[in-house]
């Protein structure tokens, strides 16, 4: 998870640093509290299991503004 100001912020760290790699995963960009709130959802928790049982990577930008719902 990385955390910026913007999500652009965050994405160009994690980019440079090689952290994300948007060929090899899915990247979720949470900059709301209601996109956390869509992201806690319980058929994401399942779609998060399924995630890890495949070894499948995510990438998750938060958001400023959206850290105080996490």
């Amino acid at each position: 998870m990385l955390t910026g100001d913007k999500l652009e912020t965050a994405e160009n760290i994690g980019e440079s640093c090689k952290l994300l790699v948007p060929s090899e995963m899915e990247i979720r960009r949470l900059a709301t509290p209601e996109d956390v709130e869509a992201f806690c959802t319980d058929k994401e928790v399942e779609k998060n299991k399924q995630r890890i049982l495949e070894r499948k990577k995510l990438g998750l930008l938060v958001e400023a503004n959206a850290l105080n719902k996490i």
